[in-house]
């Protein structure tokens, strides 16, 4: 990553100070009213709901020779929000909404991410008021932006899965359909997870390797069971439908490090010093993911802004560079528009 620790102090800082002042209200076209509610960033479903959509990939195109897309962080961009339904490889629907900006268009394609959320949460968590970084931001900088409800949650049907197989499907169906769209650039989509957001991103991308997905930014993600349960404890357990980590039927197809070495994305992981599940020090998990990335099929790893491409040591780990968790959710909003204009 070529930006200079100086410039991205400069740029945090300015996000930073800006960020009360941001207006990233988005414009609604179709099925969207406003409303004053938390869930949905300000706005809520009507009764009029979209045509379900079935993914087809597109053929690549160039944009024109004069139009080259960046990132604009310091100027936002007015955000149109739109809501629609995918058909998963079941035949169950998936809500999705898309984050654009306004100009977006076949002649004036951007860069695109997919958001995933941690827990058993639903997309909108990625859009909620109180989100210093989110699906309005990052439109508002100039991304295509998706966020989704996976099978059981929110506004999709079907039943909770648990970030199994699928939800990997959900996940393969939402990034060729975020890739095939006219207004994003081809050469892959970036994907964004939030802690146990990365079991499912590392099992899809694993097992999908060809799916077009340029880069992986994981937040702080549980790479095994003994530690996406808290080493089973019952709370902790609780969140992943009751099953401890004895249930090998159930854990084997959510374990992030198992399909991390098979993931041919770029793999940058944000971490912490006092991990936001743990309260303390805990690393490990993070230094495992990037040295199975490295070890495996990744063409660029890091973990923060420590140097690219090595093999990490836990016997250093309290030697690397690491974020601050006050300041995280800004931290990440960078990460991505570092990814965006890499080439790795």
């Amino acid at each position: 990553m070529r930006f200079h620790l100086e410039i991205l102090a400069l740029f945090l800082a300015l996000i930073a100070g800006c960020a009360g002042s941001m207006s990233l209200s988005p414009e609604s076209p179709g099925h969207i009213t406003a409303d004053d509610s938390d869930s949905g960033a300000g706005f809520s479903w009507d009764s009029t709901q979209p045509d379900s959509i079935s993914c087809k990939l597109r053929d690549q195109f160039d944009p024109p020779a004069e139009y080259k897309w960046y990132p604009d962080i310091l100027e936002t961009n007015k955000v149109v929000v739109e809501q629609m339904y995918l058909t998963s490889t079941n035949g169950n629907q998936i809500f999705a909404d898309v984050h654009r900006p306004k100009w977006a268009s076949a002649d004036m394609p951007c860069s695109a991410l997919v958001l995933v959320p941690g827990g058993t949460q639903k997309g909108e968590v990625w859009h909620v008021p109180w989100r210093r970084s989110g699906s309005n931001h990052w439109a508002a900088a100039g991304f295509i932006v998706m966020d989704f409800d996976f099978q059981g949650r929110g506004k999709s049907e079907g039943v909770e899965d648990y970030y199994g197989p699928t939800h990997r499907e959900d996940l393969k169906t939402v990034i060729e359909y975020c890739a095939s769209r006219p207004d994003v650039l081809p050469g892959g989509v970036g994907l964004v997870s939030s802690s146990f957001g990365v079991t499912v991103c590392s099992c899809t991308l694993g097992a999908y390797p060809d799916l077009p997905a340029r880069f992986f930014i994981d937040l702080e993600g549980a790479q095994n069971r003994q530690v996406a349960t808290q080493f089973d404890d019952p709370t902790w357990i609780g969140y992943w439908g009751g099953h401890p980590t004895s249930d090998d039927a159930f854990w084997d197809e959510r374990e992030a490090i198992t399909y991390q070495p098979f993931i041919t994305a770029a793999y940058i992981r944000v971490q912490s010093d006092t991990d936001h599940a743990f309260d303390y020090f805990y690393v490990d998990h993070a230094i495992q993911m990037c040295n199975a990335a490295f070890l495996g099929s990744s063409p660029y790893v890091q973990m923060n802004h420590n140097p690219p491409n090595q093999l990490l040591d836990e016997l250093y780990e309290e030697t690397y560079q690491y974020e601050d968790l006050d300041i995280i959710d800004e931290s990440l909003f960078m990460y991505v528009i570092e990814a965006s204009v890499s080439e790795f």
